[in-house]
């Protein structure tokens, strides 16, 4: 019997499959630039944001024309994906703000439209009426009412996006395109309410800069505030805060600085606005290279008094910041006046022990009525250890005890001391050149827990909170070996 000849079936099989690869390559490895191409087809305003800039920008609403720079070319930061600096150039010269000019290029580039209206087939008679029908005439789009966005590209090309009328059905609107001035007739692009809203409507606020300040808080040497509650001077030495003369909580003054020099305005408002408003607190910052003073001021409006069976409206209150550092004076958060209007004691050291405190100790003793034998331990580096071995306690709950002092706030500093009764348990701690550095005695009253500095002349007392109140050995009996 003759064997078959598999050659040339083989040959044919082999170049199938290279045609059928060549072809699915052609038709497929090609597909995202194509699909990328229709996209573009579907932007009014067509630029690739991975290889061109945009230096300037008009966007014009019915709140007015507004006109953008940008000034950093060079970085290469003009871009929707950057966070480049901008400038407003019309109708004043003022700083821009990165984020609303960042959100504003993002919504340009996104925008696509639902649906394209050919008109290339159109007579020309015919085309010019449908373009006075979608309110994209040239004597349309010329008129005070249109709104429109245009982008420069950093080699010169002009492109805009002109919204004319809303779309009958949908939720759309009649946008045409222009390059270099010149109206694109032939294509009429449908584009979702969405991105109109998002372009206009918007105020000269939104884009300029609502930064204040630029001073760094960690070059505050000192200060002096006129609060609600009082005067408050605070200086630091050596990286330490003290209040008024006494030891000031280092995080919270660090946040209230932050929150002045990260301060941002609300609005921009006219002297009418803030005229007859009263001073609220206020605040000189001292810095080596020289001083920053400002007011909070306050302005209520809108309140009335009760009649008969109508309620008092206490009316909306507008805060206002004024610097010696701002041109003109701003409206600001009402949350900013809030951070700002601090009482003493918030601003006071409010931790019975610090970070640094607790690991620097090696030292700590307990004594008073429920522990009659003082109970000394110490810290060898590595864990804690009773002094007095005949004592049955257990040292391991020391170093929980001292992680509770060192984290957990008093919420109140209570003046003058609430009575201390004959049950107070008395702590000790330091190191072994001075083994009482902190002392403090822990007691009860009413139902509430307190503990008061002994080292301290003051007649003050800290308030425990829940979990504090419960890690304390108020008994004997709690440190007890089981």
């Amino acid at each position: 019997m003759k064997q078959p000849n598999w050659k040339v079936p083989f040959a044919l099989s082999l170049t199938l499959l290279i045609l059928g690869s060549f072809t699915y390559w052609l038709q497929f490895s090609h597909k995202p630039k194509k699909e990328r191409a229709d996209s573009q087809t579907k932007k009014p305003i067509p630029y690739s944001s991975d290889t061109q800039q945009i230096s300037h920008v008009r966007i014009k609403s019915a709140q007015g024309l507004i006109e953008l720079n940008c000034d950093s070319l060079e970085a290469k930061t003009c871009k929707p994906d950057a966070s480049g600096n901008w400038s407003i150039s019309y109708p004043e010269k003022l700083p821009g703000d990165v984020q609303s000019v960042k959100d504003l290029l993002s919504n340009v580039n996104s925008m696509l439209a639902t649906e394209t209206i050919d008109l290339s087939d159109e007579p020309e008679t015919k085309r010019k009426q449908l373009l006075e029908e979608y309110g994209l005439s040239d004597a349309r789009r010329t008129s005070i009412g249109t709104e429109f966005i245009e982008i420069t590209l950093d080699n010169g090309k002009k492109l805009a996006a002109w919204f004319g009328e809303p779309h009958p059905v949908g939720d759309k609107t009649f946008v045409g395109a222009t390059e270099n001035g010149v109206m694109n007739d032939k294509t009429i692009f449908l584009i979702a309410n969405f991105y109109k809203n998002n372009l206009f409507g918007k105020t000269l606020t939104v884009y300029r800069s609502k930064d204040l300040f630029s001073f760094n808080r960690g070059d505050i040497d000192s200060f002096e505030a006129k609060t609600s509650s009082g005067k408050i001077e605070g200086v630091r030495a050596s990286g330490i805060w003290t209040v008024n003369g006494m030891a000031g909580d280092y995080d919270r003054i660090e946040t209230l600085l932050s929150s002045i020099a990260q301060a941002k305005a609300k609005e921009f408002p006219l002297e009418a606005a803030y005229k007859g408003a009263k001073t609220a607190l206020s605040y000189r910052l001292h810095f080596k290279t020289g001083d920053i003073s400002l007011e909070v001021l306050e302005k209520t409006e809108g309140a009335t008094k009760a009649k008969g069976k109508t309620p008092a409206n206490p009316g909306y209150t507008h805060s206002y910041l004024k610097s010696d550092h701002l041109k003109q004076v701003v409206e600001i958060e009402s949350g900013l006046k809030t951070q700002l209007d601090k009482k003493l004691n918030e601003l006071r050291r409010n931790l019975l022990l610090t970070q640094t405190e607790k690991v620097t100790s090696t030292e700590v003793k307990l004594e008073g009525k429920s522990f009659p034998v003082a109970a000394d331990f110490h810290f060898d580096g590595k864990a804690w250890s009773l002094k007095n071995k005949d004592l049955k306690l257990d040292s391991s709950k020391v170093a929980g005890l001292m992680e509770q002092l060192s984290s957990a706030h008093c919420p109140e500093i209570v003046s003058p001391a609430p009575l201390q009764g004959p049950d107070a348990v008395i702590l000790s701690i330091g190191d072994e050149k001075l083994p009482a550095r902190f002392r403090y005695a822990f007691y009860s009253v009413g139902g509430k827990s307190y503990a008061r500095d002994l080292n301290s002349k003051a007649n003050e007392a800290f308030s425990l909170d829940a979990g504090l109140k419960n890690s304390f050995p108020f008994a004997a009996d709690s440190w007890k070996l089981k």
